[in-house]
């Protein structure tokens, strides 16, 4: 004897609800701070993000790793980012233990997954310094109107030119531009 189709669809958008339910609880469990440094090679970010301009939002809210590294404006492509991340983690964590991490490797592929809009949810007038005092200097109008596409076109997003604003592996300590925040990441390494 079939089943009534009725009941079919009740029980069938029963189980997609909860599915999606699941999904969704998932997704924002995997995406809190507290899970992505439940892993030991993450503690490394944790240290440097406290010590950055970028530890806090203008409210004074402690920023969360989901806010710069999972792509906002799109879900397919925050599924994408988090599939992608999530496995190449969990791969590095598994097989190489998470230690001796090679940041130089990581660098592209982190900086590919931080979208422009993550940044622009904080830093909305590019005109102005991050600070939010005064202008940009000059170079720094110059690039954001080409970023804009107001005299040519930019070839990368905020993180092309906003290096080390959160994270200072030790290879960019060198630059000057980083000096003072190299400084406060010497004072606790090891």
């Amino acid at each position: 004897m079939p089943y009534p189709r009725k009941r079919v669809w009740i029980i069938g958008s029963v189980i997609l609800a909860a599915c999606v339910a699941v999904a969704g609880a998932g997704v924002a469990y995997t995406s809190g701070t507290s899970f992505c440094l439940s892993c030991h090679e993450m503690r490394v970010y944790q240290e440097e993000m406290r010590l950055s301009s970028h530890a806090a939002d203008a409210k004074g809210q402690p920023i969360g790793c989901s806010q710069c590294h999972i792509p906002s404006g799109n879900v397919v492509r925050m599924l994408g980012a988090k599939a992608w991340l999530g496995v190449k983690d969990l791969w590095v964590h598994t097989t190489e233990g998470g230690t001796d991490l090679d940041r130089a490797a990581m660098q592209p592929i982190a900086r590919r997954f931080t979208d422009d809009a993550n940044c622009r949810a904080c830093h909305q007038d590019l005109a102005r310094n991050a600070k939010n005092d005064g202008p940009v200097s000059e170079v720094g109008r110059l690039a954001h109107e080409n970023y804009e596409g107001k005299n040519g076109q930019a070839r990368s997003g905020c993180v092309g030119c906003h290096r080390n604003l959160a994270h200072l592996p030790v290879f960019d300590e060198r630059i000057p531009t980083n000096q003072k925040f190299a400084q406060k990441i010497k004072e606790i390494r090891p």
